[in-house]
């Protein structure tokens, strides 16, 4: 993340054969997304709309094949590089990685300043890079039109920004927060200042309501780079329960007005204006989105995000929420669910945890997550429910006394990512774990925690409690890959993880 980062990967994108502007002579239109909290399902999101317009009779043949490039992948890599709503085939995908491979070492090749073996993989970009351009090159080689762009990290200094202006034709900007501190900074301005680096000289670029101090560096960068800024609220088509996002979490429904925004926008580029709302009617209207929107959202998927698979008596609610403010948000939309599961003619009788986070502040991350789940949504409204209680000492009805007696979760695994067991017992290690597990104890009253070297292990365990005519709530969530080993497993184990929604009913 510094200056060399875009001349550097300008600098690959030439070794593959391809110099900025030619995204444009080979008719890319692209939305770039950068953000926080949220820029995944917004990605997925347009997807989703976009699709609905693509099958429409003289619609379709202006937006072209519709791709989407997002990180990370959860279980197979080709998550990553989507056309027309599903993953690359393998053969694609091996296809035109080693296209890419061959122009590589072809270019090393050439450099006679070098001395080192041109089939290296030295003589390739690193990681993220590659698949930066192998989407690209893919979108170009498999002629793609539309194209939706997730960033990876940050958006001034990221490898997706390489896009040159007349190939952008909107940007957005999720919700704000801090995250890869060490590469972005440490204040919510430093992370608002990579952010606003996507937008672009004349292209219009929308935002969610951000704080003051983000959203003061968002309009001075706005100006700077002579680009249009719009706050985009929720939109009050959206303020309701009509339309059921199938995406679920009521942040979603934010996530969703941006992603109107920015398909209405794309689409009117494109030259699609019929039967696509007007965006000033947009912030006004209660009525008048379009149908094709409103199937779109409804069936927009995005899993490991709110995630619901109904696994016999096993219920996952699964969610990679590794940020302070998207674990607040992943305990509300939890705490919403069980509520739902308590009200139902067969509550559940025990509920599990499954957390991991081994690359941020995890302790803090827990302890967060654990507040919100007592404070803001669990304890106060379970001490409503359940009312008085029978005291053992006395024998006499009393009220609850302290918000403390309840208990979060009846089982807590604390794993590592690590999605199947290793060969060697012992041979990993799980000191982090451990430590989660013991801040876990100190905060909730109960203490069936356990620490496993992998995620099958926690995934056995709560198979194991559902036995019989168990109903067991499992809440997966700290870490996208601990969310994609859990999905691994549960695939392996030939259980259905395909996203539906789930309605409180």
């Amino acid at each position: 993340m510094n200056l060399d980062a875009t001349p550097e990967m300008q600098a690959w994108t030439r070794k593959a054969g391809y110099d900025v502007q030619d995204f444009a002579k080979h008719g890319l239109k692209c939305i770039h997304v950068a953000g926080t909290k949220g820029k995944g399902s917004v990605c997925a999101m347009t997807e989703s709309i976009l699709l609905q317009y693509r099958v429409r009779v003289g619609v379709g043949e202006s937006l072209g094949k519709i791709g989407l490039y997002t990180s990370p992948h959860l279980v197979h890599i080709r998550e990553r590089i989507r056309i027309d709503g599903s993953p690359i085939s393998e053969p694609v995908f091996a296809k035109y990685f080693f296209e890419l491979w061959d122009r590589f070492s072809n270019a090393a090749a050439l450099e006679s300043d070098i001395d080192i073996d041109p089939l290296s993989p030295d003589t390739k970009p690193a990681y993220f890079r590659y698949l930066t351009l192998l989407a690209f090159h893919t979108f170009i080689r498999e002629r793609v039109e539309t194209v939706i762009v997730e960033c990876g990290i940050g958006g001034e200094y990221d490898s997706t920004n390489i896009l040159p202006a007349a190939v952008v034709t909107t940007t957005g900007i999720t919700t704000l927060g801090i995250d890869h501190a060490g590469m972005l900074g440490e204040t919510i301005e430093d992370i608002a200042w990579h952010k606003a680096g996507i937008m672009k000289t004349d292209i219009p670029a929308f935002t969610t309501r951000q704080s003051p101090e983000a959203l003061a560096v968002l309009n001075t960068r706005a100006v700077e780079k002579g680009a249009y800024l719009c706050v985009v609220d929720r939109l009050p088509v959206l303020d309701d329960e009509i339309i059921k996002l199938g995406l679920d979490g009521d942040f979603q429904r934010d996530n969703a007005s941006l992603a109107i925004v920015l398909a209405a926008a794309h689409l009117r580029t494109m030259g699609v204006s019929d039967g696509v709302t007007d965006l000033g009617a947009l912030a006004t209207s209660f009525e008048g989105l379009p149908e094709e929107f409103i199937t779109g959202l409804e069936t927009a998927t995005w899993p490991g995000r709110c995630q619901f698979i109904k696994d016999g008596n096993t219920e996952w609610f699964i969610d990679g929420a590794h940020t302070k403010d998207s674990l607040v948000a992943a305990a509300a939309w939890y705490t919403s669910k069980l509520y739902d599961a308590m009200r139902s003619d067969q509550p559940p009788t025990a509920t599990m945890l499954i957390f991991n986070q081994q690359d941020r502040d995890s302790q803090t991350l827990l302890r967060g997550l654990l507040t919100s789940l007592f404070n803001e949504r669990i304890a106060p409204r379970r001490v409503r429910m359940l009312g008085n209680y029978i005291s053992p000492r006395t024998g006499m009805e009393r009220q609850w006394p302290h918000l403390r007696v309840i208990q979060l979760f009846t089982y807590a695994a604390f794993c590592t990512n690590q999605p199947f067991k290793s060969a060697v017992e012992g041979s990993v290690d799980t000191k982090a774990q451990t430590a989660l597990a013991n801040l876990y104890s100190s905060i909730d009253e109960n203490q069936l925690h356990m620490v496993y070297e992998s995620v099958e292990e926690a995934v056995d365990l709560a198979h194991k409690i559902s036995e019989g005519d168990e109903r067991v709530l499992v809440f997966v969530t700290g870490s996208l890959y601990l969310v994609g080993s859990v999905l691994k497993v549960l695939e392996k184990k030939g259980i259905d993880t395909t996203m539906r929604y789930q309605s409180s009913a």
